[in-house]
C-alpha cells in the first residue's frame, strides 16, 4: 500500500501541476489550490479504489486515482474567464 500511496501522490501531483502548466489560463484559482486538488483528489480517490478492487490491483487503482484527479481539478477551471490572449470564436 506505501508504494501504491506514492504512486497516487505522484499522478495527483503531475495532474494537478500538468493543468496549472497547460492550462493555467482557465484556473482563476490560485496555483497552490489546483496543484493540491491533485494531489488530495488523488490519494482519496486512490484509497477508495484499494478498498474496492482489494490487494493486487495496483494498475488500476492508480489509473481511478488519475482519472478521478483529473475530474475533481476539471472542476476548478473557469473557461468563461479565460484571458484576452484567447479569444473565443463565435
Amino acid at each position: 500500500m506505501t508504494v501504491e500511496l506514492i504512486a497516487f501522490a505522484i499522478a495527483g501531483l503531475a495532474v494537478g501541476l500538468g493543468a496549472v502548466l497547460l492550462l493555467g489560463d482557465l484556473f482563476p484559482a490560485p496555483r497552490p489550490v489546483t496543484v493540491l486538488t491533485g494531489l488530495c483528489s488523488a490519494l482519496l480517490l486512490g484509497g477508495v479504489a484499494h478498498i474496492a478492487f482489494g490487494d493486487g490491483h495496483g494498475l488500476e487503482t492508480v489509473v481511478c486515482a488519475v482519472l478521478g484527479s483529473a475530474a475533481m481539478v476539471s472542476l476548478l477551471a473557469r473557461p468563461d474567464q479565460r484571458s484576452a490572449h484567447h479569444p473565443r470564436h463565435a
